[in-house]
Formats: C-alpha cells, sequence, structure tokens
C-alpha cells in the first residue's frame, strides 16, 4: 500500500514532469530549497509545513487543495482531514492571506538626486515574495514580444542574475530593459536595440514577473 506522503511525492513528481522541470526548476519557482523536496520526493519528510504546500501550489498554478489530497488531509471533496498545523504555520497561513503592496517606480529610485516618488502601486501575492522588491515602468519596446512599453516589471535586487533572464539595468543614467548574456568570460545585456557590455552597468537586477494591462496608459514623459 503507498503511504500518502510516497503518493504526495508520486503527485510532485508528475507536475514537474508534465511542466519539464527539473527539482532546480522547482526550487527556484516554488522558493522552497531543493533539500527539502528532495525529501518530499522521496517521501522521507513527513507533514510539510502549510507554507511548503501553499509555494508549491503557487509554483504549479494549482489549488492547494490537490496537494493535501494528495498527502492525505483529504480524501474527498466532502471528507476533509484537520491538517496538523503547528501555531507558527497558522501565523504564517494567516501572514501569507494578505497581499504586499510593490512601489512602481520610472527610475531607480537610489541613483536618482531628485526624491524619486513611486507613480502607482501594484499588489503582489506575500507567498514566495522577496523582501528586496520593486516594481519598474517600460518606457519603450525594447524587448518585445516579452515587454513591451507600459508593461510594469518586478524586479528582485537580491536575486542572481543568470545566462538568459531578462534583466533592468542603470545604464548611462537611463532603465535598461534587456536579457543577459554570458559566452565564455563575456557577459552582455541584448534587446532590439543592440547589445552593451554588462560591465557598463551601474546596477542590474533579473526581472521575476510581468504585468500586462489589456489597456494601456498614457504616462507623462
Amino acid at each position: 500500500m503507498i503511504s500518502s506522503m510516497n503518493l504526495l511525492a508520486i503527485k510532485i513528481k508528475e507536475f514537474r514532469a508534465l511542466r519539464g522541470w527539473t527539482q532546480d526548476d522547482l526550487a527556484k519557482r516554488s522558493g522552497v530549497n531543493r533539500g527539502s523536496l528532495a525529501s518530499i520526493e522521496t517521501g522521507k519528510a513527513a507533514n510539510p509545513s502549510v507554507d511548503i504546500f501553499l509555494k508549491l501550489a503557487r509554483a504549479f498554478n494549482i489549488r492547494p487543495e490537490e496537494l493535501y489530497q494528495a498527502a492525505g488531509y483529504i480524501k474527498d471533496n466532502r471528507t476533509i482531514r484537520p491538517i496538523k498545523e503547528t501555531s507558527e504555520d497558522i501565523l504564517e497561513r494567516l501572514r501569507l492571506a494578505h497581499p504586499v503592496s510593490i512601489p512602481v517606480y520610472t527610475e531607480f529610485p537610489f541613483y536618482s538626486s531628485d526624491g524619486v516618488e513611486p507613480v502607482e502601486y501594484v499588489f503582489r501575492s506575500r507567498t514566495d515574495n522577496p523582501k528586496n522588491v520593486e516594481g519598474y515602468l517600460i518606457r519603450d519596446d525594447s524587448l518585445p514580444p516579452t515587454i513591451i512599453k507600459d508593461d510594469i516589471v518586478i524586479v528582485d535586487r537580491d536575486a542572481p542574475i543568470y545566462n538568459g533572464d531578462i534583466v533592468l539595468a542603470l545604464v548611462n543614467g537611463r532603465l535598461y530593459i534587456s536579457r543577459f548574456r554570458k559566452n565564455c568570460n563575456e557577459m552582455w545585456l541584448e534587446n532590439n536595440y543592440g547589445k552593451i557590455k554588462f560591465d557598463d552597468c551601474q546596477v542590474a537586477s533579473p526581472v521575476i514577473e510581468v504585468i500586462r494591462r489589456l489597456k494601456r496608459e498614457t504616462h507623462p514623459d
């Protein structure tokens, strides 16, 4: 008989396989460290926390109940077995239920002498939400179709930059949206208008999310 933890392991492996993800991919997308994922997928982790269930569900874009059911907490659509939560789990679940506001700028505020104020705020789930995130309004079509004018990009200033990542950089006092390319020992930022050396950037941060509104807004230049 397959235990509930093994059923959960099988379900997570199935979700990964459907998306073509490795454990490293899932760890990066969910915020659950690879060691914890390996323990869950081998059936060694007993009773993963509510935080882990929520992070995995968000990464897979599924309802948390699908993972609860695989873990045996939900037997069917009508019968629910209480989850064994610690007081810390309950507090974390309540914290994650409230979104966090992210300021949106048109230029890097920490490199401006004019005291730049946000032009607006957007809201993002607290689940797997990095601590040092900011939003920026893109003012040109330098990286279509992935990012276009009037999109808002969310960057994580603390995250590392990997080959192929979309990056927001400060170059000669202006925002520069591009892809990071590394070839041997050379590093470049490339977009629709050309490429520049990565070393010419004053600061650069990877884009972790793009917000696109169906109706474009008119913003003053």
